[in-house]
């Protein structure tokens, strides 16, 4: 090599990309050189230019796929450069040259963008997805006769870049009620305004400490940190904000501005996250969000957080799942609560079941407004250690099958048992009674349906008024002792059959007034003021001095 760049003179240029189709993929591009190349593209077409390197700093190695590649040009970027040959063939490009684009790209003509559908070269006659450039920018708003610095960069013009102005539009704002009035649309409450957060259940039924809370709102902050007044920004100022935004309107900002710094990056879709000055980050995903940790993760948050779902919520929780809650801890739902415990399968589809322990070292309150239904396959044991309540408004049906425990296994029934008093108070009426099976005795009685009343020591029946024991058959009264029966009134006893009094002991009989007596039938006895009369028919005492005197004894 006799002649190269540094040995025969600099020879620099200026020129405009018009092709950056690199058919070796490694970043060159294809510019029109100034002095060297016309504009007439009958002479020389953009085909016949030749491809020039891009030099890229010190900070980007760029080989290997390290660094940033390929180069950031479009067709129509103004750059600068240098040929690093004596026949000007091996041009390199140093660097780009903004400024302020007085007409859009025009394909007829050379030092343009030449894509389009109006291309004069066949080869660069397809509509880019992007460009040509320059031109009127969609997602960003730029167009021709402003500078080519990013209006982002530009402090207060920041304001009139469409990415700003759909953020401002679509970000989520407080208390709808005071965003938009109270008669607004379903629409514009979902677009326009915050998030809800969630409320403390009113338990005013259980609880002596309830209370009503009102929905809250939260709202996403305003971009940059400002409030959107009509000069909002500290944030932009000219020249501290960097920015980068690629072709398809990702944008990325590190904003320097004193006293306002942040750090910005946005994709095109709006999905974007912002740290503010105080250190504050705002995340917002307009799609979907996926975040898998291969390790563990470890979350503090000194503050206060509000989450609020609008769709469904799964958990799956291989592990065991433990919350320790040191303040209160309020659920409220608004439909069904379903829990399932135990649910499990071994190998072969068993269930494995689980239990579910409780401890409550305080109060449990509950108000249940409809019905309760429940199973329970076991035994069930509550022991209260004081006194229990039970207040039913309706009808109480107690049906048992089962079984009883211990000496007993065999009989089924209901068994109660207490070490103090029971005591049962019905205000209207109360009844008593065994149905039977008298199809199914049992293996060492008769039918079943008997009916015991044991008292250990005294038992009381009262009656507040009349009282009635009737017997469909045979009435056995034993009494081990004394009787004794007061009547206030009359006392009728009708015996329809025979009657049989067997007196052991002495026999003591004594009427305070007249005494009649009929046995069978012609026999009649009349006992009046201590005489008796007995004959065969019944006549009309005329005194009580027509026979003999009783020798019944004395009973006074």
């Amino acid at each position: 090599m006799q002649d190269f760049m540094g040995k025969d003179g600099f020879s620099w240029f200026v020129g405009v990309v018009e092709d950056r189709n690199d058919p070796a993929k490694i970043g060159r591009v294809r510019v029109r050189v100034l002095g060297r190349h016309n504009e007439d593209l009958t002479q020389v077409k953009t085909s016949d230019l030749p491809w020039a390197h891009v030099m890229h700093p010190v900070t980007d190695p760029s080989m290997q796929g390290l660094g940033h590649t390929p180069s950031f040009l479009t067709q129509g970027s103004w750059v600068v450069g240098f040929f690093r040959d004596t026949e000007a063939q091996q041009p390199v490009i140093m660097g780009s040259l903004p400024g302020i684009p007085e007409s859009s790209a025009d394909p007829a003509s050379g030092f343009n963008d030449p894509r389009g559908e109006d291309s004069f070269q066949t080869l660069y006659a397809d509509n880019p997805v992007y460009g040509p450039y320059p031109g009127d920018i969609e997602h960003s708003g730029h167009g021709i006769g402003e500078s080519d610095t990013n209006r982002l960069a530009q402090g207060l013009a920041s304001e009139t870049h469409n990415s700003l102005i759909e953020r401002r539009a679509d970000r989520l704002r407080g208390d709808p009620a005071t965003v938009l009035g109270e008669e607004s649309s379903d629409e514009e409450i979902n677009n326009t305004t915050g998030i809800p957060t969630a409320t403390k259940p009113n338990l005013e039924s259980v609880s002596a400490e309830a209370e009503q809370e009102t929905r809250g709102f939260w709202e996403e902050p305003n971009p940059k940190s400002t409030i959107a007044d009509a000069n909002p920004y500290i944030s932009a100022a000219y020249p501290y904000n960097h920015v980068f935004e690629s072709e398809s309107g990702h944008i990325t900002e590190v904003d320097d501005s004193p006293g306002a710094e942040r750090m910005f990056r946005q994709h095109m879709t709006g999905t974007f996250e912002e740290i503010h000055p105080d250190g504050t980050m705002v995340t917002k995903i307009v799609g979907d969000n996926y975040e898998i940790v291969i390790g563990g993760e470890n979350i503090v948050i000194k503050g206060s957080q509000n989450i609020t779902v609008e769709g469904s919520v799964r958990e799956l929780i291989k592990g065991d799942y433990i919350q320790e809650i040191e303040g209160n801890f309020f659920q409220k739902i608004h439909k069904n609560h379903r829990v399932k415990v135990g649910a499990g399968q071994d190998g072969a589809g068993e269930p494995l079941g689980g239990n579910r322990e409780e401890e409550i070292v305080g109060n449990h309150a509950f108000n249940i407004n409809d019905d309760v239904k429940g199973r329970i396959g076991g035994d069930t044991v509550i022991t209260h250690d004081k006194s229990k309540t039970q207040i039913i408004g309706g009808l109480y049906q107690l049906s048992v099958t089962g079984k009883k425990m211990g000496s007993n296994p065999e009989a089924s029934g209901i068994f109660i048992t207490t070490d103090s008093d029971y005591i049962l108070n019905v205000l209207d009426n109360l009844s008593i009674s065994t149905i039977g099976r008298p199809n199914k005795p049992v293996p060492d009685g008769p039918a079943t349906g008997i009916l015991s009343i044991k008292s250990g020591l005294t038992l009381n029946m009262k009656s507040a008024s009349a009282m009635t024991i009737n017997s469909e058959s045979t009435l056995s009264e034993i009494v081990a002792s004394n009787t004794t029966r007061t009547t206030g009134g009359t006392h009728t006893h009708s015996i329809q059959g025979v009657h049989t009094i067997d007196y052991n002991g002495d026999a003591h009989v004594r009427y305070d007034a007249d005494y009649y007596k009929h046995v069978g039938k012609d026999s009649y006895l009349y006992v009046a003021a201590g005489v008796t009369h007995t004959q065969s028919d019944s006549p009309t005492r005329t005194s009580a001095a027509d026979v003999t005197a009783s020798t019944v004894n004395s009973l006074d």
